[in-house]
């Protein structure tokens, strides 16, 4: 998880659904300074239409006016509630939890309520771990598709012996969840972060020019047109391979002199192992 300072103004906000959990739920909004707390119950017959959210009924100081009934959580639920509310804002808010696009609509409402992503936003994470599978889901998506951080919460005990016997029984229904296209690093993209890899592993560093030759090396499609010009060399480089890959987080740059030396992150490492398959393709 993210756990760099926050600037003065700016918030940390977590999602969690508030499943049959409750260490899982309240311990990491403790351990990373959560400030508000949404909590998603489940509530499969609620008012309102998908991913709609009562911003003035969640911040109710009754739970009366919470638009959520207490009576209808167990008690490690409302303890779960109870211990949240001794650090952070708690806000209540009724979902249909076995529903992927209310799950969806809700946490998207509620990143653009916080202007998450923004430059003068809040920053937005969401427990995947609390809830059903397709609340899970739901979470992941969201923070996916407005630039959130999801994280994922190992209990440090089970309560059942998945060894003696499974999970559950039987199947009561499937459903289709929805398609979202991601965008996934180009075949060049990918070359460079194993490129960057490769020497990072090796201990060497690596600058613009070194991936530029290493490129034209290897007929890389982004310098096709950009023909003997050292200035086209570079913005080819910045605008079809660096500039993407710094945005999603997956290298940095350091100005060292007169160049700049790029560094492969550790999410920038995962991603090249999850698409390395492209390279082969090509």
């Amino acid at each position: 998880m993210d756990t760099s300072v926050p600037s003065v103004a700016e918030r940390r906000v977590h999602v969690a659904p508030l499943g049959y959990e409750r260490d899982r739920v309240v311990e990491p909004l403790r351990r990373h300074g959560a400030d508000v707390a949404y909590l998603l119950v489940d509530a499969p017959d609620r008012e309102g239409s998908r991913g709609d959210v009562d911003f003035e009924a969640a911040r109710a100081s009754d739970p009366a006016d919470a638009r959520v009934d207490p009576d209808r959580l167990t008690d490690y639920q409302r303890d779960a509630w109870t211990a949240t509310a001794e650090f952070a804002e708690v806000r209540p808010i009724p979902v249909a939890l076995a529903d992927v696009y209310d799950v969806l609509g809700v946490t998207t409402t509620v990143a653009a309520r916080h202007r998450a992503g923004e430059a003068d936003g809040d920053r937005l994470f969401g427990n995947v771990s609390t809830g059903p599978r397709i609340a899970a889901v739901g979470v992941a998506m969201a923070c996916m598709i407005v630039g959130a951080r999801p994280y994922s919460v190992e209990p440090e005990r089970r309560r059942h012996d998945v060894e003696a016997a499974p999970l559950t029984e039987g199947v009561a229904s499937t459903v289709d969840l929805p398609l979202y296209p991601m965008d996934a690093p180009t075949a060049d993209q990918v070359a460079v972060l194993g490129r960057l890899r490769e020497r990072a592993d090796g201990n060497r560093t690596t600058d613009k020019w070194n991936l530029i030759e290493w490129a034209r090396e290897r007929g890389l499609e982004f310098l096709a047109d950009t023909g003997e010009s050292r200035t086209a060399k570079y913005r080819a480089l910045e605008t079809h391979v660096l500039a993407p890959l710094r945005d999603r987080g997956y290298v940095e740059l350091e100005d060292v002199g007169r160049s700049d030396t790029v560094h492969l992150t550790e999410i920038g490492r995962r991603v090249y192992f999850a698409f390395e398959h492209k390279l082969r393709e090509h």
